[in-house]
């Protein structure tokens, strides 16, 4: 056992075994989720290597100490004093999270240590000038009982976040609390004189601009309705589309009205979701804020929330199974999501609507659920296609071996000990089954002879087979695990990157933070061509038109393979291999040279494209379809790979001039043989753009990324989402470059009048992509709505 390093490892060891022993063929012929997942429960070899996986990872629990808080506190505080104040805040966060809460066992005579974390994370914050997280901090350490002689300096500091809220009333009240608090501070004379002035002449300040202003960002939705009214018997849609099927295409969605560019079709909730292990640090565990001020969980040190809110819901429909256990969770990847779509549904519910879930297909028809409503629910999830007969064998093993490993887990944490029939818990799964005896399983595992065999030999009694329920729950997991490979959604949100070597460029890309199952959209079936787009808010889906609908035509959503960003054969392939099926959609089937385009040469006679070369280095071109001969400039080509190659190096190391010098022989090489539109063209003139940028010659780095935009909208179409982060990033180059004009006067007055136009034109196009694909809400728009602040500031004279 020590030879595995991931759960991979004990599923590929499993296998290559039962092939051996001629498991996987009886594997093979077994029908339904349960049957398999009883027969890897009834293998004494299997049940042992689960069994000892499971010990293994849940053996350590993420537990919290005093000791360590007080440790990475006192780090933090190193990190305050030398003005670090994000590092001190991640320090604070960690100490928060390794303390006991007061009164627990663990905190012993130490309950002060979460309070204390909360009150020193709570001043790093107020340096940064983050007032609300910093207002939410002061409230927890208070909760926690923050000693009352340190208590006015929390005070003071909540009416200066109050002040900078622009809430006097509330800031002139925290300060008067402060001053009657001091009275208790365990301070010399002279320093309570002093710091009472100090808390006077603040609440002498708030008292002069009392007035208190209402407005409040956290009232406001950040989630618009679906257009057109919500639809009468589909959950989370828009009236303006309906659910049809039919035997060749299954369940798929139809608009019922004419749509446009930017209606809201979908807005679901994931019923479960799962966040990835990799933004534990830096998104809330259950709703996916991204914040600073973290709340922790009350058992383990492993989690993050945005709020107690968070935390209770998180506690109550999962993570009191979870706790301590998301080490082996996070082994078993997109399984993880199958095991809390089973938490979140309830074993109550699953006892309750056992016969009327498995008495249905999974075709249903929309109609056919009960009471004629589509709901979001776990009844819609139960239903998406499993592609079960599709899967290959030794997949399917692996996924029921893993359904397993859930299983086993939960039993472990006596997840089933709610079951009214006491008689299906008189042993636990992991001493149980042992066909052919009764007792414990053996502490070494059985090579010699097959467990079925000894079925065979010798049927054991009903009451030493599985437990009906826990078998029944052992099926749905892998039931789930095989949906989620076709169903499951990764939930993103936009990030700005920097470019490489630096600089004020930065890219914006989509990123994803975690995994979730939303029922109802994914009814949509796929096209390389879709007609829709997908956004987050926390794990909220919100579905738009990213084009106009025809009244009657299919809503496409894409799976992942688009035919903008990918060739025909390469989505083909991708998607029988993860979705079982090979598309039909118009860009498949209509597949033309589009893509040869943006990889091509420039022909001599006309500058369009060439296809690509044959053994000869002979051509023709895609637009005046003459013949030619590209052998000089493919070996142009080639030298303008090193010159790129080596510019890309400079320029990572800062040498931002030498990787000028190459960029720019690069540049003129690819200009002179590359189709206007090729890709390795737009590439080398981005970099030229960084690197202008990183040494302060903002009209250089616009002329040369100017001609990129052109590319991108070729590309990728001009509602997309990179023509619109191509967009972003080139007007931070605008706005830099007319800030550096108002410094320097460098432009002529036309030129800057052009340049101002041009600014207003590119602000104007990407607020149109972004709220087709986000909607008035995202972060995307109140940047550019801080730009256009930030041009009107620079062209008033």
């Amino acid at each position: 056992m020590a030879a595995y390093t991931c759960w991979q490892d004990v599923l590929d060891d499993i296998t290559n075994r039962s092939r051996k022993n001629k498991s996987l063929l009886r594997f093979s012929k077994l029908k339904t989720h349960e049957d398999k997942v009883e027969f890897c429960l009834r293998d004494d070899m299997i049940r042992f290597k689960v069994q000892q996986w499971v010990n293994i990872m849940c053996s350590s629990r993420h537990k919290k100490y005093w000791e360590k808080a007080s440790e990475l506190r006192a780090e933090g505080n190193l990190c305050f004093q030398e003005r670090d104040y994000a590092k001190a805040v991640e320090f604070y966060t960690q100490s928060i999270l390794a303390a006991p809460f007061p009164k627990s066992e663990e905190a012993g005579s130490h309950g002060e240590e979460l309070s204390l974390g909360f009150g020193n994370r709570s001043a790093a914050l107020f340096h940064m000038h983050k007032d609300q997280e910093c207002l939410s901090d002061i409230e927890r350490a208070i909760e926690y009982d923050y000693p009352r002689d340190l208590r006015f300096k929390l005070l003071q500091r909540k009416g200066q976040c109050l002040m900078n809220l622009e809430k006097p009333a509330l800031a002139i009240k925290a300060f008067d609390e402060s001053l009657e608090l001091l009275e208790e501070a365990r301070l010399d004379v002279k320093r309570i004189i002093r710091q009472k002035k100090d808390i006077e002449t603040l609440r002498a300040t708030a008292e002069k601009v009392q007035g208190e202003n209402a407005a409040d960002e956290l009232g406001v939705s950040k989630i618009l309705p679906v257009s057109y009214s919500p639809h009468p018997s589909i959950e989370c849609a828009s009236s303006a589309i309906d659910i049809s099927h039919d035997k060749h295409k299954g369940r798929y969605i139809v608009a019922n009205r004419a749509l446009a560019a930017g209606d809201t079709l979908f807005v679901e909730e994931a019923y479960a979701s799962v966040l990835l292990p990799g933004h534990y640090i830096t998104h809330c565990h259950h709703c996916y804020t991204k914040t600073r001020a973290f709340v922790p969980c009350h058992q383990c040190s492993q989690v993050r929330y945005c709020s107690q809110q968070c935390v209770d819901e998180s506690w109550e429909k999962y993570h009191k199974w979870e706790c301590g256990n998301l080490d082996l969770l996070h082994t078993v990847g997109i399984a993880h999501l199958s095991c809390r779509v089973i938490l979140i549904t309830g074993l109550s519910y699953l006892q309750e609507n056992r016969d009327e879930l498995t008495k249905t297909s999974c075709s249903l028809y929309p109609f056919d659920f009960p009471d004629g409503r589509y709901r979001s629910n776990y009844y819609s999830v139960y239903h998406l296609l499993t592609h079960t007969d599709d899967m290959n064998v030794e997949d399917t093993f692996q996924y029921a071996l893993t359904a397993l490993l859930l299983l086993v887990l939960l039993d472990r944490l006596n997840y089933f000990a709610t079951l009214e029939n006491q008689t299906l818990r008189e042993r636990l799964i992991s001493c149980n089954l042992n066909p052919g005896r009764v007792g414990s399983a053996p502490s070494t595992p059985t090579h010699k002879r097959s467990p079925v065999h000894a079925q065979e030999e010798e049927e054991p009694p009903p009451a030493q087979g599985p437990p009906a329920m826990e078998l029944f729950v052992g099926g749905l997991l892998l039931r789930h695990i095989l949906q989620l490979v076709c169903n499951a959604n990764a939930i993103t949100e936009l990030q700005a990157v920097p470019q490489p070597g630096g600089g004020s460029v930065l890219n914006q890309r989509q990123v994803k933070v975690a995994t979730g199952i939303f029922p109802t959209t994914s009814l949509m079936n796929h096209s390389c061509n879709p007609s829709v787009i997908s956004s987050f808010h926390r794990n909220v889906l919100i579905v738009r038109a990213i084009c106009d609908i025809d009244e009657g035509k299919e809503v496409f959503n894409c799976y992942g393979p688009h035919f903008r960003r990918m060739p025909r054969e390469d989505r083909q392939r991708s998607l029988l291999e993860q979705y079982f099926f090979l598309c039909e959609c118009d860009s498949c089937v209509n597949e033309d040279e589009r893509e040869q385009r943006f990889q091509a040469l420039k022909c001599s006679f006309c500058s369009g494209p060439l296809r690509a070369p044959d053994t000869t280095n002979r051509t023709s071109c895609l637009d005046c379809d003459k013949s030619q001969d590209c052998a000089a400039q493919l070996q142009k080509v080639f030298a303008a790979h090193d010159l790129f190659v080596q510019g890309l190096q400079l320029a990572a190391k800062g040498s931002f001039k030498d990787a000028l010098e190459r960029l720019k022989k690069c540049h003129k090489l690819r200009e002179k043989v590359m189709y206007k539109y090729n890709r390795q063209l737009s590439e080398v003139q981005d970099q030229l753009a960084c690197c202008y940028a990183s040494l302060d010659k903002m009209m250089f780095a616009v002329e040369y990324l100017r001609p990129t935009l052109s590319t991108t909208e070729h590309i990728y179409g001009k509602n997309s989402i990179e023509y619109g982060n191509e967009l972003q990033k080139y007007s931070d180059l605008l706005l830099n470059a007319l800030a550096q004009n108002k410094r320097e006067n460098s432009f002529s007055d036309q030129d800057l009048r052009n340049l101002i136009a041009e600014t207003k034109e590119v602000l104007e196009k990407s607020r149109h992509i972004f709220s087709i694909h986000y909607g008035p809400y995202h972060e995307a728009l109140k940047e550019l709505d801080e730009k256009q602040a930030q041009l009107e500031a620079l062209t008033n004279h």
